[in-house]
């Protein structure tokens, strides 16, 4: 009788960690990322392709404009709160990793971080992700 409670929690256990590792993922994919300068035009891009694909009139292409910047400000909203946590996962994966390697290749990890950071430097978004 003890075992069955006991593999019940165990089973809940594995999917919460499972869910969360899903979401976080998610998250820092889909949408954490700040649209940068580059990413602002792509998008601007994706959409004037999508109003082509669709045949909007100019109408409909304000209305679908005005969804989707409504959908962004949500969706950053929502995540702003758990921003500090995300990153700190990142971090400590980071560090994981740098452990793990020899110094050799902890010298070109370190220089392909450095990298993203001039990169995101560049591009106006000083937020390290």
């Amino acid at each position: 009788m003890q075992q069955r409670p006991k593999t019940q929690a165990m089973l809940f256990l594995l999917g919460a960690v499972l869910v969360g590792g899903v979401l976080g993922f998610t998250a820092d994919r889909a949408l954490l990322r700040q649209p940068e300068r580059g990413q602002r035009m792509n998008q601007r891009a994706m959409r004037e392709q999508l109003a082509t694909d669709l045949r909007l009139s100019p109408d409909q292409k304000r209305v679908v404009d005005s969804i989707l910047d409504a959908r962004n400000e949500q969706m950053r909203r929502l995540t702003d709160p758990i921003r500090p946590a995300l990153d700190a996962v990142r971090d400590s994966a980071r560090r994981a990793i740098r452990a793990r390697l020899s110094a050799d290749q902890q010298l070109r990890w370190d220089a392909v971080l450095a990298e993203q950071e001039r990169q995101r430097q560049r591009q106006g978004n000083g937020g390290a992700r």
